[in-house]
């Protein structure tokens, strides 16, 4: 099953921009874009069920939140491993072996629900291993894109990423609802079925997806500490990374916090699965016309605009959504004009981030931030989960569009955000050295997910 599965391969002599063809008819790309779409559908259709299965059974928003806690808990506590794996081993592997453990995963959940056998502890456990399985996806993800894709064409390709998840999301959400409507296991297993798709993607793609160990052979190995240290050290001498490593961590807490009290809130206000299902449909199809727009965003304004008109949006979205949260349609279009602009800001940072990180520290730097970004969105989900028990769903909604309003305060007050569109400003001229992104393989020369895993 696994031929060929140890990538190896050289530096590949770049082309100019007018020689490279377009996505389109780039083989791998198409593969990996195609399985990862369906595999996100999937996502989608029991992301939604997940909660709705644990306020069904045990009739509490704080269950649910643990449910969600671990998930996070499981992928935080795997990101650095997981970076430092991707940097010494085959990304296709893990890349393969991450997706047939969460494919059997869901399937067990499939089958529990199904005899009737459904233990939150159970559930709790499951969701701390998905996690885990999802940040050695997301470790060899984007550093398997780069050499997928041309240097020239990554900001095009991350802006296809984002709408393929907002459009897979925007299908998932009101068809979760309907088959967890039908019957309450079909959403877990067609989530299992969904990822036999992105398996197959990452089998079949020709091009090697590295690391490329012969630079290595000729030096002393290294150990795991020294791995881990060198990735530090490329975050620490880089001064936007620096504020992306806590910007991201707080905001994504708090949206992480949104999220999950969206879905409490329609439901503790009698909305049924399909109205909860068809109004993160809304929130998805506001993200899917961002991620569309995008590429023309980030071109005609600055980084820095984007992210303070966004910090803002988010202040008077959340507040929107505390005002409406009884009226499951006005409440998806304030949460979904949050959605829209956040979404060519993420663009733009995967962009410079990608083509700024060395591709033999990639997965470590990457993991690292990735893992800063999602350290405390653990505690969203408890902590609203216990307000919204203990007062209603409103109060914590509330709080966090405090927790917003902090937040864009705060960019106001950051030099490093100023200097953003300057590009980077790493401290270590050899890490930023021309080749930090070799030209990834094209289709004329050999022959997954960029999703931030949930």
């Amino acid at each position: 099953m696994f031929r060929g599965v140890h990538d190896t391969g050289g530096k590949r002599v770049p082309r100019s921009e007018s020689e490279t063809p377009p996505l389109w008819r780039n083989r791998d790309y198409n593969l990996w874009w195609g399985g990862s779409a369906v595999s996100q559908l999937g996502s989608g259709v029991s992301q939604l069920a997940y909660p709705l299965l644990i306020l069904g059974v045990a009739d509490s928003a704080s269950s649910a939140g643990i449910v969600a806690a671990c998930a996070n808990i499981g992928y935080l506590g795997a990101s650095i491993p997981a970076g430092v794996a991707a940097d010494r081993v085959s990304r296709r592997a893990l890349l393969i072996v991450s997706s047939v453990v969460q494919l059997v995963l869901m399937a067990a959940v499939g089958l529990a629900v199904a005899g009737g056998h459904v233990w939150v502890p159970q559930i709790a456990v499951t969701a701390l291993v998905q996690g885990v399985m999802s940040a050695m996806h997301q470790a060899a993800t984007t550093p398997a894109l780069r050499r997928i894709v041309p240097p020239a064409q990554l900001k095009v390709a991350f802006a296809r990423e984002q709408a393929r998840d907002m459009g897979t999301q925007l299908a998932g959400s009101p068809l979760g609802g309907l088959l967890f409507g039908v019957a309450r296991w079909i959403p877990f297993a067609f989530d299992a079925v969904s990822y036999l798709f992105v398996t197959l993607a990452a089998l079949f793609i020709r091009g090697p997806l590295g690391p490329d160990r012969a630079e290595e052979k000729t030096t002393e190995p290294t150990s795991v500490r020294q791995d881990v240290g060198e990735g530090l050290r490329f975050l620490r001498r880089d001064s936007f990374l620096r504020f992306l490593l806590l910007w991201a961590a707080l905001s994504n807490c708090t949206l992480a916090g949104l999220a999950f009290m969206f879905v409490v809130a329609l439901r503790h206000h009698g909305a049924s699965a399909s109205v909860i299902g068809t109004s993160e449909s809304i929130v998805m199809a506001c993200g899917l016309l961002g991620a569309l727009a995008a590429g023309r965003i980030v071109r005609r304004v600055s980084g820095f605009q984007i992210v303070v008109t966004m910090s803002w949006l988010m202040v008077a979205g959340t507040l929107g959504i505390a005002a409406l949260v009884a009226r499951p349609w006005p409440a998806a279009l304030c949460f979904g004009s949050l959605v829209f602009f956040m979404t060519p800001l993420n663009v733009t940072f995967q962009a410079r981030m990608a083509a700024t990180v060395p591709d033999r520290i990639a997965g470590r730097v990457m993991t690292t931030t990735s893992m800063a970004a999602q350290s405390l969105k653990w505690l969203a989900p408890l902590v609203c989960g216990a307000l919204a028990d203990r007062f209603s769903p409103t109060v914590p909604i509330l709080g966090l569009a405090a927790m917003f309003a902090l937040l864009a305060g705060g960019i106001h007050l950051t030099p490093a955000l100023r200097r953003f569109d300057d590009g980077p400003h790493t401290g270590d001229a050899d890490l930023a050295a021309p080749d930090a992104a070799p030209e990834p393989a094209t289709p004329e020369t050999t022959g997954r997910d960029a999703e931030p895993a949930r």
